[in-house]
């Protein structure tokens, strides 16, 4: 027979998973930061840029992805893209099973502001303005990747020790003040 809960009691997992919930927002939103300049390597090469493809047939044109660090090489020929985006929905063309959305937030009479979602086994999204022979870039975000899972794991078990604590000390006052009534 399990004893009766009384008033005072601690709270048990309920302690837990409010304890996780305010641990694992911040340490979300600290790993995953805005950056906005100053792009290392990785961030150039996830970088994602939309260009369309320039052919003699206006209905023929393409977008297609390309990544900062791949534009920075010079090995794209500008006469043959513009980065501006025509209106409506944008289709990029690409054979892999990455997921792209692009979107033009702003227009202007020579520029775009573009946002680049992109979409693998880390998510990320990429600002920058497009002109038609070149982009200047805004801000680049890594919205998900591995390690946020693995830090979110490894975050359960101080969580753990913090509520275990808690509820020790919440049953110890429960108990005193139990003892002190009594008396």
């Amino acid at each position: 027979m399990e004893p009766n809960k009384t008033k005072g009691d601690s709270p048990g997992c309920l302690t837990h998973v409010v304890l996780y919930a305010v641990a694992v927002i911040p340490m979300y939103f600290a790993s995953t930061p805005e950056i906005t300049g100053n792009f290392h390597v990785g961030q150039q090469r996830d970088f994602h840029i939309a260009a369309v493809t320039q052919t003699k047939d206006a209905n023929d044109a393409t977008v297609v992805p390309l990544s900062l660090a791949y534009l920075k090489t010079g090995k794209v020929d500008l006469a043959s893209v513009s980065f501006l985006l025509p209106p409506g929905d944008i289709k990029v063309q690409d054979t892999g099973h990455d997921l792209h959305k692009v979107t033009v937030l702003e227009r202007h009479q020579d520029w775009q502001l573009v946002e680049y979602q992109f979409g693998n086994s880390h998510d990320s999204i990429s600002r920058y303005r497009a002109f038609k022979d070149r982009i200047e870039p805004v801000s680049y975000r890594n919205t998900m990747h591995m390690g946020l899972f693995v830090g979110a794991i490894i975050l359960l078990v101080p969580v753990a020790l913090v509520s275990s604590l808690i509820n020790a000390i919440w049953k110890a006052v429960a108990r005193k003040r139990k003892a002190s009534h009594v008396a």
